[in-house]
């Protein structure tokens, strides 16, 4: 197996349908589980990493993630989760943190600047810990390159999260938040 193309998420504005035509292997198998694998995501405004190699330690990655196979998920179904959040933050039913970062440090109206690159593993409970192991691997060679993790992998700090609170907070929860921070405070 080897990487796809870089592929975006937002096609024009729109969150791309993650069939197997467009990711470019079979989403799933004749038993029902999800591909596994790993997976990137890089925001890059100039569109050019659609036309390029992938390289996990490109400077526009923002995430490296993996997931297990299973009847219930798979590497897709980890992409739709987070373009679902990046595109309703706290409205999501269960939003996921690394679309939250996204929305907090790039903003949502940025969507269209997301791409995603696929490492397809395997189908069934073996592909879990290689593919596990492939993540450790690329993110430790990310923070080996660059002193850090992606922007949006791990924890950013409880300010980031704040911030997509209060953008989702009407003028009054916003005030009653500002006093109750004020009363702790004081």
């Amino acid at each position: 197996m080897s990487w796809t193309n870089w592929l975006p998420i937002f096609p024009n504005d729109k969150r791309a349908k993650f069939d197997s035509d467009y990711v470019g292997f079979d989403k799933k198998d004749e038993y029902g589980y999800n591909q596994g694998g790993c997976y990137l995501y890089a925001y890059d405004p100039t569109g050019e990493i659609a036309t390029q190699s992938v390289d996990h330690l490109d400077e526009r990655v923002i995430y490296i993630g993996t997931a297990g196979s299973s009847v219930a998920r798979g590497m897709c179904n980890r992409t739709m989760d987070f373009s679902g959040t990046v595109m309703r933050g706290l409205a999501q039913k269960n939003p996921y943190e690394n679309g939250m970062y996204f929305r907090a440090l790039f903003g949502e109206e940025n969507r269209r600047h997301l791409y995603v690159a696929y490492y397809p593993m395997g189908f069934g409970d073996a592909v879990k810990l290689s593919a596990h192991g492939m993540e450790s691997l690329l993110l430790s060679e990310y923070k080996d390159q660059y002193g850090r993790l992606p922007e949006v992998d791990g924890h950013q700090g409880p300010e980031v999260m704040v911030k997509e609170y209060c953008k989702a907070m009407s003028a009054e929860q916003l005030g009653d938040l500002i006093q109750f921070i004020q009363k702790e405070l004081l």
